[in-house]
């Protein structure tokens, strides 16, 4: 896991590429100099925008004309910065989730600093700890200078970080200063060209940030087979419901379900609930299911309603924490139901959060809390109840509430015709 990681601008975090090609073709067209397609110049940036006109002037132009359309570039570009600029699909979430996962941020460009400021600023205000563009007198990646003082900013030992960028000037500084090195595939190089400056990790997403700085992976909505085969291979995942996140690993698997007790610090006194997808999957793992079970199922599920019920044994005594009963809940939530069919298991699955801390509504919630010790995370939105489920006790007559949740007494009162115990409204 990366504490730190600085992130290069232009091609990593914004495709500028058609604002910086309109600078440069204004320029090339006021000093007669011959245009370029937007593409081309995907390969001139780099090192600084004085750089890139001395690439843009025809060979054999003089210093003082290169320096007077740098000036005519700078000042078309402060113009028309942010026309057609954007940030890559997928690179605003990705950093909202490093930054819920308590990973420091940083940006190091070599566009001149109010320029980089500006920019930062309009796109991804209040995301980064730092940012740093070109200084005057200073040098530019890949001298070290600007990411050793970044770093020093950041009070981020070299080692605990990482410098992401989409070019072997990137590279190269990160090695000059003894940082890591990720490099982008969306941005202005392609593989073979960063292969050959020495890339040796290539991230084909934004999201593969998340991954590779925190160990855990960030999972889209609707990416149910991804979180199966993290599933199946004993590995955990927080799923959304409509109550708040669970942390949900194979029932039947007694490793992985000792490793939520582990990543939630949980006492191993505490039974777990699982999910299912329907009272046929709880038939599979309890027993002596009472007519009234199969009434409330069809009323109040899926949705937040816990049944506990006498368990069959079935599966491992983690889950049970030893005990006779199990809960059960189907949850209202499209990905987990689909999570849960295509496994063809039930899930043991509390909140996903550490316990005694405040249970997540949101992914980036359960990465503040667990980012590292899951395997993924699969990201469904915001929770629509957003308060745990109402835990209703089937083994005991009269039937009795051990949690009030999303679920009101009254309604499943009305639902069964009968009274039942316990706290809540």
């Amino acid at each position: 896991m990366k504490g730190h990681v600085i992130f290069d601008l232009d091609g990593t975090l914004l495709n500028t590429i058609e604002d910086l090609a309109a600078a440069g073709n204004h320029v090339c067209q006021a000093n007669g100099w011959p245009t370029f397609p937007p593409v081309a110049y995907r390969r001139m940036v780099g090192g600084g925008i004085p750089n890139l006109v001395s690439r843009m002037a025809p060979d054999g132009t003089g210093r003082e004309r290169v320096q007077a359309a740098t000036e005519q570039f700078i000042a078309y570009y402060q113009a028309h910065l942010d026309e057609c600029t954007a940030p890559y699909p997928g690179i605003a979430r990705a950093l909202a989730a490093l930054k819920a996962a308590g990973v420091g941020l940083a940006v190091l460009s070599n566009k001149a600093h109010p320029l980089t400021v500006q920019l930062v600023e309009r796109h991804f205000p209040g995301v980064f700890a730092w940012v740093q563009g070109a200084l005057p007198g200073l040098p530019v990646k890949p001298d070290p200078t600007l990411l050793r003082q970044v770093l020093d900013r950041l009070g981020a030992p070299p080692e605990d970080a990482v410098m992401v960028g989409d070019s072997g000037a990137d590279l190269r500084v990160a090695q000059a200063a003894g940082t890591a090195a990720w490099s982008v595939l969306w941005g202005f190089r392609d593989r073979e060209e960063l292969e050959r400056a020495g890339a040796q990790l290539l991230l084909e997403h934004p999201l593969q940030l998340v991954e590779v700085a925190t160990g855990t992976r960030l999972l889209t909505a609707g990416d149910v087979q991804a979180a199966v085969e993290l599933l199946s291979e004993g590995g955990l995942v927080a799923l959304p419901t409509e109550t708040v996140y669970g942390l949900a690993a194979d029932a039947t698997q007694a490793e992985a379900v000792q490793a939520v007790y582990t990543a939630k610090r949980r006492p191993e006194g505490k039974a777990l609930n699982v999910l299912v997808d329907g009272m046929t999957m709880v038939e599979q793992i309890c027993e002596g299911i009472p007519p009234d079970a199969y009434t409330l199922a069809q009323a109040f599920w899926p949705g937040p309603l816990t049944m506990i019920l006498r368990g069959r044994g079935e599966l491992p005594p983690q889950v049970t924490a030893g005990g006779d009963t199990q809960g059960v809940r189907c949850p209202d939530h499209p990905d987990t139901l689909a999570v849960i069919r295509a496994l063809g298991r039930p899930l043991a699955c509390p909140s996903a959060n550490r316990s005694g801390q405040p249970s997540p509504k949101s992914a980036d919630q359960v990465l503040a809390q667990l980012a590292g010790r899951i395997g993924g995370v699969l990201d469904g939105g915001a929770c629509t109840v957003g308060v745990e489920s109402t835990i209703l006790d089937l083994t005991v007559t009269p039937y009795r509430i051990l949690r009030q949740g999303g679920l009101s007494r009254q309604a499943i009162q009305e639902a069964l015709g009968t009274e039942v115990e316990g706290a809540g409204p």
